[in-house]
């Protein structure tokens, strides 16, 4: 079942509203949302979930401000319908990131062509790989452990007919203030995510390799920083536009999200593939669980979710904890992950599960969630629910 693609329309009179409905019209598959505001900080997030974005403007009060709104996009997607604009403000329109700019008085035609120009040019750049991104419901839940573990895993997957040694998966540490997934590996990165903060305006699929620590497994990494950065200073068009290229670059991309929501997270949550959700065995656990999931809904994030239940100790707790949280949920648990010591154990020497313990009951577990992601696009993408029942 294919997406729809969307149309959004923002802080546009009723006549530009009429002329916009109608050139959408004349495309299968698209929906079309208005959006009262065309203020960038307004737009923040339903800007990057949309394929086009059309803005009213009045060219004769183009301040800074306004022009930012050109720039909400990973990618140059937003047409401009300017009133009163001369030619110098539609250039300066054009410098800020506007894909098409029309002047008034507009007209459908011109509408549907820029809308077919960007549809067209979004077609020929749409990332092949697979987007996972993996959170936890609460700290301390074992998300870099079960990301790093789980990329390693399903990228064998895929390569294994071919290359059984070698994974082409890649792994984004978008933990800002606390990642640490170089030291679960035992790398030590000459770049982190603030070298691609300080160089936004030139990014692009080459920086982005250029970024990334390669692990003897094959692995690719994009470190977090190594200090505390404040967690606005990932703007949502930016976050995804790393998330777009290294899905172009690599058949599978994990994303390990900090375990608060913000804005980008939240666009990196529209555009990702799956999210594996991981949450302790504890009230903690299923309260956060419920929170973020409840997040999502109310952010329109309909990102198809596999929950893991991660650190449960004992056979009792393994068959009840499962049931008794996923009926407070109202939702089913895919994977449960036993509380191993191997696991610490791994981290603190800088190795992968499968490399240090690959007969240990964790590892199995493991490998047995890795089995799930396929599929679990499968089954996205055909329409169907991806939870299915209550693992034990």
């Amino acid at each position: 079942m294919s997406k729809p693609r969307k149309i959004l329309l923002a802080g546009a009179s009723d006549y530009l509203r009429g002329l916009v409905d109608g050139a959408a019209d004349e495309f299968p598959d698209v929906e079309l949302e208005v959006f009262p505001s065309a203020q960038p900080q307004a737009l923040n997030g339903k800007a990057v979930a949309c394929d086009v974005l059309v803005v009213e403007v009045d060219g004769s009060d183009l301040t800074e401000s306004a022009l930012r709104v050109f720039n909400v996009t990973p990618q140059r997607k937003v047409i401009a319908a300017a009133r009163n604009a001369d030619p110098e403000d539609v250039r300066r329109m054009f410098r800020a990131g506007a894909a098409d700019v029309l002047t008034s008085p507009y007209s459908q035609e011109a509408l549907r062509a820029a809308f077919a120009e960007i549809f067209r040019q979004s077609q020929q750049e749409e990332a092949s790989g697979r987007v996972v991104s993996i959170i936890g419901a609460s700290g301390g839940a074992g998300v870099t452990t079960v990301a790093l573990n789980l990329a390693a895993m399903a990228g064998s997957l895929q390569t294994k007919r071919r290359s059984p040694a070698r994974t082409n998966a890649a792994v984004l540490d978008l933990d800002l203030q606390f990642g640490d997934a170089d030291l679960a590996l035992n790398l030590e990165p000459r770049s982190t995510v603030i070298d691609l903060l300080q160089a936004e305006q030139r990014f692009d699929g080459h920086f982005l390799e250029g970024a990334m620590t390669e692990h003897s497994s094959g692995l690719k990494l994009l470190a977090a920083p190594s200090k505390v950065v404040p967690m606005d200073a990932l703007s949502p068009a930016f976050a995804s536009k790393i998330v777009a290229q290294s899905a172009k670059l690599h058949p599978y991309t994990f994303v390990d999200l900090p375990h608060s929501v913000t804005d980008w997270s939240l666009a990196i949550l529209r555009e990702s593939s799956l999210l594996v959700l991981v949450a302790p065995p504890t009230v903690q656990g299923a309260v956060g669980a419920r929170r973020l999931l409840q997040a999502m809904e109310e952010a329109h994030v309909s990102t198809p979710v596999l929950f893991v239940l991660n650190k449960v100790a004992g056979m009792v707790d393994a068959f009840e904890k499962p049931a008794r949280i996923s009926k407070t949920l109202n939702r089913a648990v895919d994977a449960v992950l036993t509380l191993d010591p191997t696991a610490g154990r791994a981290f603190d020497r800088g190795v992968l599960l499968a490399e240090a313990f690959p007969k240990a009951k964790i590892t199995r577990e493991l490998r047995a969630l890795a089995s799930k992601i396929e599929p679990a696009f499968s089954k996205a993408e055909s329409g169907q629910h991806v939870l299915t029942g209550v693992a034990a």
